[in-house]
């Protein structure tokens, strides 16, 4: 019986640590119990997160996007032959709901919910509730130095 053999089967082979000191001693070194002790974090030491209040903001990359998207709109209506401001504005226009269309709509939607049964309701309050109260502990965090 050899090493490699105790070593693809040990249970199989356990009578090779017998005759082996090689093995004997690699196996009693890996048995032995071994202290892992993990390091403390401080964790008052760690950067805030950018949602949690730290100075970087990404608000100059959002003015750029949109004064880009603005731009480019510009040279199109101008390339179209179209005056930029009369071809903003109308194109502000048509994406908006007519207000036709929404004095229409939400009557029927708060019809809907008169009628609807008590079960929608008190599902409505609810999740209403379990939504807000996930969102408060997701955002609530400890000042530093307190341990909570």
């Amino acid at each position: 019986m050899t090493c490699e053999d105790y070593f693809e089967d040990p249970e199989k082979n356990a009578a090779h640590l017998e005759s082996c000191e090689l093995c004997r001693s690699m196996n009693e070194e890996l048995d032995a119990d071994l202290e892992v002790s993990p390091r403390p974090i401080d964790l008052n030491a760690l950067p805030m997160a950018t949602w949690e209040g730290a100075s970087h903001r990404t608000w100059p990359l959002v003015a750029a996007g949109v004064a880009a998207v603005l731009i480019l709109a510009v040279v199109l209506f101008l390339a179209a032959g179209m005056p930029p401001l009369r071809g903003l504005t109308s194109a502000v226009t048509t994406s908006l709901t007519s207000y036709e269309a929404a004095s229409k709509f939400f009557p029927l939607v708060g019809n809907g919910l008169h009628s609807a049964p008590m079960v929608v309701h008190i599902a409505i309050g609810v999740l209403f509730v379990a939504i807000n109260t996930i969102l408060f502990l997701l955002l609530r965090r400890s000042p530093r130095g307190i341990d909570v």
